[in-house]
């Protein structure tokens, strides 16, 4: 297992404070993931692409661009360099037949259940790992690992799970109607894409830890074991009582090849949710994504003290180093993973930033 990286030399001391913080403890500080000013020219690749289509699945070009990117980074705090393939949040969707189509940022997938009756296919298929869109993920994958040259950590694509597979598949306002009109047939078909979505993951780890590494993707976390971040945007839209009964069997299928899991929580509708979450023995961590338009991470304390009391870690996406600061002081630091989205001006205000959070560490 990888224990030193050329572009962070002291990435063992992270790798214990996220082991720490993943059991509710704490080592010298909780982890911190904050961002600063490169120091250092971008020497982006140079290549034309004809379409958005062709640059996002340019494999060599998209690995390249990213280990440019974390040549000239600076890793302060317990951010780290990684370099996780990525072509959108529909890939899952993809293995049972959508096609995507590509933005400027992100990816989105074409329906391919039009009727109800269509789900019986779906129900009934296997995950196609052949087609050109996991192809491009696993190949990604693969030139990553093959010139990282001990310099980052490679991750794992965004995974979406359960009913948001679901849901791209369908549409989100046809899957609420089919789960009133053919509950069975939805009930049995998140938990075929279930199974797809494990079966995805299972390759991906492979790859992965094969080349030594531990686990991480989209949100920087970090486990030396297979560890992922379950979610459901789609639940949102459905009561408690759905929720606990046609979703949250499929998360827990979702979850079984984990050793550590933090779950999305994604937007005040998510709440309702929260007390099911906090149930479950299996689950280590919540990551609560408050939303743009809705305070800031200090204004969601009761939130962090729920998912303390209960035993779980947080993730705290905090807007400045103030706000962080905030929900330290009222949370505790013990269980406590903060993430500052405001850049810090210069690498010695980070470094400050970092003092003041050991200090009330220890207060």
């Amino acid at each position: 297992m990888i224990s030193e990286l050329k572009l962070k030399p002291d990435f063992p001391q992270t790798a214990a404070r996220f082991e720490a913080w993943w059991r509710g403890e704490m080592v010298d500080r909780p982890p911190v993931t904050l961002w600063t000013p490169s120091t250092k020219p971008y020497r982006c690749p140079t290549k034309t692409h004809a379409t958005i289509r062709e640059r996002w699945l340019d494999v060599e070009y998209r690995v390249e661009a990213a280990i440019a990117g974390l040549e000239c980074a600076e890793f302060v705090g317990d951010t780290f360099p990684i370099v996780w393939p990525n072509i959108g949040p529909e890939i899952t969707a993809a293995l049972f037949g959508c096609e995507l189509d590509f933005g400027e940022h992100t990816a989105w997938s074409h329906p391919v259940v039009h009727e109800p009756d269509d789900w019986q296919k779906i129900i009934l298929a296997q995950p196609d790992f052949t087609n050109i869109y996991w192809q491009a993920i696993e190949q990604m994958t693969r030139l990553a690992i093959e010139r990282c040259e001990g310099r980052y950590v490679v991750g794992i694509t965004d995974l979406h799970g359960n009913y948001d597979i679901l849901a791209g598949l369908r549409d989100p306002q046809m899957l609420c109607m089919d789960l009133i009109d053919c509950p069975e047939l939805i009930r049995q078909a998140g938990r075929a894409v279930s199974h797809g979505y494990v079966a995805a993951f299972e390759r991906s780890y492979r790859q992965v830890s094969a080349a030594g590494f531990g686990s991480t993707t989209w949100t920087p976390l970090y486990h030396a074991g297979p560890a992922y971040v379950p979610s459901c945007d789609f639940w949102c839209m459905v009561s408690p009582a759905v929720g606990r009964d046609m979703i949250w069997p499929d998360i827990l299928v979702e979850m079984q090849p984990l050793e550590r899991s933090i779950f999305h929580l994604d937007g005040p509708q998510a709440l309702k949710h929260l007390d099911l979450l906090l149930e479950c023995p299996q689950l280590n961590a919540v990551q609560w994504v408050y939303g743009d338009g809705h305070g800031r991470a200090s204004d969601w304390l009761d939130v962090y003290r729920r998912c303390r009391a209960a035993g779980k870690s947080v993730q705290v996406l905090a807007a400045d180093a103030t706000d962080a600061l905030t929900v330290l002081q009222a949370v505790g630091a013990r269980g406590v993973w903060l993430q500052v989205a405001e850049p810090f001006a210069t690498r010695a205000e980070a470094e400050a930033f970092l003092k003041q959070v050991e200090r009330l560490a220890h207060d």
